[in-house]
């Protein structure tokens, strides 16, 4: 099990540190007037991949750990909640603080880059906050997710955050429901959120970013149906090859578009297949490369700070006007690696910690329990 779980975390590592990858250049191509491109859908798609290795990762981990118990009593549950928190929380309250600070001069910023590339233009309500300590509750709750008119309504991209917390919400309860009948209980968790999300179109309910869990739920169930197939791969009944089905069926309805869908068929192959071959070898040095195991370490911080400093970094940039292919190539790399600098510390000294301190707390807890 143990090189399995080797093998799988370095596809994980490159799935999400190149996710983040591309979702920086995503918005570096809006900002900066990159290629068309990039400019496109593939950050959402991005966004959507990091969701998919999200869900993996979660039930993977409960299944397989012994610190979750199997999310079988209220110990292994509380367990499961304090590490999902300190994993998230630090970093994100650290740059929720900078960017509501920032939040009026990033908006300045904002429109300057508007002036040379209109196209970019976006709600500005997301700067010049009204309210900043509301918005600051709000979101250090978490709860902004599910409220449209704060479900995108800061600098930084946090309406993924409120999808990640809503599912880890209500994954306990799935995770049970999965164990008793996978086969059963999957289909219908996917209908279910279907179903939540028709019912809240047709009552107008409107988010400006897919911040509500019905909206994005199959690219987590996805994960954790890789997760499940790995977990049951020597045993492919019928059933296995209908939780597939499933969800290719949910990915091309949920997403309408071939990427993902594309993405969780190789990504199956990948992890239920004998990786030990050495007609894989090429592969799985990609996967298992250095680079992306860097990249995945500092993906979620690249993720959440990087829209901190690029607005103020290609508003000088485009002073002078729009920039061409070689300079915006130029002009990103240096911003990369200038992200990525900052990143790192943030990942050192903030997200490590947090997590170290999810674990004390997760430890004395346990000390309380045993007297």
């Amino acid at each position: 099990m143990q090189s399995t779980i080797k093998h799988d975390i370095a596809f994980l590592d490159f799935l999400r540190g190149w996710s983040a990858l591309l979702v920086f250049c995503h918005h570096a191509s809006i900002l900066g007037g990159g290629p068309s491109l990039l400019a496109g859908n593939i950050g959402h798609e991005a966004v959507n991949a990091f969701m998919m290795a999200s869900g993996f990762l979660i039930y993977f981990q409960c299944s397989i750990s012994k610190i979750y118990n199997g999310l079988q009593n209220s110990t292994g549950i509380s367990n499961f909640y304090i590490r999902r928190f300190f994993r998230i929380a630090p970093v994100y309250y650290f740059c929720l603080i900078i960017a509501l600070l920032l939040s009026e001069y990033l908006g300045h910023t904002r429109e300057a880059i508007a002036i040379i590339i209109p196209e970019s233009m976006t709600d500005m309500n997301r700067y010049y906050i009204t309210e900043p300590i509301k918005s600051f509750l709000i979101h250090t709750s978490f709860i902004f997710g599910l409220l449209p008119s704060y479900s995108f309504s800061t600098p930084l991209p946090d309406w993924s955050l409120g999808l990640e917390m809503q599912f880890y919400l209500i994954f306990p309860i799935l995770f049970l429901l999965y164990k008793k009948s996978f086969v059963i209980f999957f289909p219908i968790s996917i209908l279910s959120m279907f179903f939540v999300w028709w019912t809240s179109t047709k009552l107008g309910l409107h988010f400006p970013m897919p911040s509500y869990l019905p909206l994005k739920f199959h690219n987590f169930a996805a994960g954790m149906a890789l997760a499940y197939l790995l977990l049951n791969k020597e045993n492919k009944s019928k059933s296995y090859y209908f939780i597939i089905f499933i969800s290719i069926l949910s990915l091309a309805i949920g997403n309408g578009s071939l990427y993902i869908l594309l993405l969780f068929i190789f990504s199956w192959w990948w992890i239920c297949t004998d990786y030990s071959s050495q007609n894989f070898n090429f592969i799985k040095n990609i996967f298992a490369h250095r680079s992306s195991k860097y990249l995945a370490e500092i993906s979620y911080s690249v993720y959440i700070f990087h829209l901190i400093i690029m607005p103020p970094f290609f508003a000088f940039m485009l002073k002078n006007g729009k920039l061409s292919v070689m300079t915006w190539i130029v002009c990103s790399a240096v911003l990369l690696l200038l992200t990525m600098a900052v990143s790192n510390v943030i990942y050192k000294y903030i997200e490590i910690p947090g997590i170290n301190a999810g674990k004390k707390v997760i430890e004395k807890k346990a000390e309380r329990d045993s007297r």
